[in-house]
């Protein structure tokens, strides 16, 4: 099992705070059900998955390693992240970009304006592709659109996320 906390929070109001949690809430029910696992296990076609098979992926993603440690079933992992909203540049008002995260750093950041307009489930597939996929997984992509991008393991894990919000409550546990 895997909990998300977030260790410093800026820029977060008291309404914004309980949006973040809801968000997180529900990526934990969903990275942690059996739903998410086997979505995992059956993907096809990751790219930037670093040879690693699909189980190896699952487990990096829930432990952090392609093996889990012994006893890890008894004691959930926690990954704990730095989370801060930001203005978005007026140069940058027509991109798509919710946010990002800074490599080799648990420093999360999203857009205000974008975090603004997510529902929590929209927000939640958003932090799978930052926290799961790229903190808690430590997997990369390419920096341009497209297919190999698409199919790197951050996007196709925002991808389960958000199809799997779609279905909530998921009832089951991995």
């Amino acid at each position: 099992m895997v909990r998300f906390q977030v260790k410093r929070q800026v820029n977060i109001d008291a309404s914004r705070g309980a949006r973040l949690r809801e968000a997180l809430d529900i990526l934990e029910r969903i990275v942690n059900s059996q739903s998410f696992r086997i979505r995992v296990l059956e993907h096809s076609a990751y790219t930037w998955n670093e040879g690693l098979t699909n189980e190896q992926i699952l487990n990096r993603l829930i432990w952090g390693q392609p093996t889990p440690p012994l006893g890890a079933l008894a004691v959930p992992r926690l990954v704990f992240f730095d989370y801060e909203l930001v203005q978005r540049p007026i140069w940058k008002k027509l991109s798509s970009v919710r946010g990002w995260r800074i490599p080799e750093t648990n420093d999360v950041y999203t857009y205000v304006d974008a975090f603004d307009s997510m529902s929590p489930s929209e927000l939640a597939s958003h932090l799978g592709h930052e926290v799961v996929g790229h903190l808690a997984g430590e997997f990369d992509h390419p920096s341009r659109k497209g297919p190999e991008r698409d199919a790197s393991v951050p996007y196709a894990i925002d991808d389960f996320i958000e199809e799997l919000a779609e279905k909530l409550p998921l009832d089951e546990a991995a």
